[in-house]
């Protein structure tokens, strides 16, 4: 499956999407966001690989000053209006409070959130997830299905779970798995979204410097 590329609107029914990128990457040692992959910046290569099946995509930082690293970083490949730049809804919340201000950023009733550091992650999984939420109905939320059980940043959330969210957070949750359970989401079986990614490869990510293979930050074999 080819997209439109980041210069152009995907087409069919149009999901949003959000990178959650506010992480202080204490256990690799230095900002995930800037790892090179193939000589191309983790953040730009997920957003690139988002915006070929999303229509716009935000990327929710922590800090309000790195909204200038985010425009500086991804501009090759995404500009205003498709990039957006959102700000953790609640300081020092983690990865809930990204994802409420991801919600209130989109502009389609199905949002696409991801992690920065999915190195590998592949854009027909990307599309296979955005069509399983385009068919879930008044559901909340679709996860794919990973070896804990359903991912909650490799999953789609309804716009309208916004309120849920925030009332979550509101009450102290900051375990996004946990406000994901809540919703009690669709899950897209390993054995389904396999078939576009037999390698698995959309589930490596990069915490440690060991998940790094080479310095351009590729893969470590898995």
């Amino acid at each position: 499956m080819s997209g439109p590329g980041p210069d152009a609107a995907p087409t069919g029914p149009p999901v949003s999407g959000a990178v959650l990128a506010g992480g202080r990457s204490r256990r690799l040692g230095r900002d995930k966001r800037l790892v090179t992959v193939a000589g191309e910046a983790l953040l730009t290569r997920t957003v690139r690989v988002l915006a070929d099946v999303a229509d716009d995509v935000t990327v929710v930082v922590a800090d309000p000053a790195d909204r200038d690293l985010v425009t500086a970083t991804v501009g090759p490949v995404l500009a205003p209006p498709r990039l957006r730049t959102a700000v953790d809804v609640v300081a020092d919340a983690g990865p809930v409070a990204g994802l409420a201000a991801a919600l209130a950023a989109a502009s389609h009733p199905w949002v696409l959130v991801v992690a920065t550091d999915h190195p590998g992650l592949p854009v027909e999984v990307l599309a296979l997830l955005a069509d399983a939420a385009r068919g879930a109905g008044d559901r909340a939320a679709v996860a794919l299905e990973g070896p804990l059980g359903p991912e909650p940043l490799l999953a789609a959330y309804r716009r309208d779970a916004a309120a849920e969210v925030a009332r979550r957070l509101a009450a102290g949750a900051r375990r996004l798995v946990d406000v994901l359970a809540a919703l009690d989401p669709v899950v897209v079986p390993r054995a389904v979204w396999a078939g576009s990614d037999p390698d698995g490869v959309t589930l490596h990510d990069v915490d440690e410097p060991g998940d790094l293979a080479a310095p351009d930050g590729g893969p470590a074999p898995r």
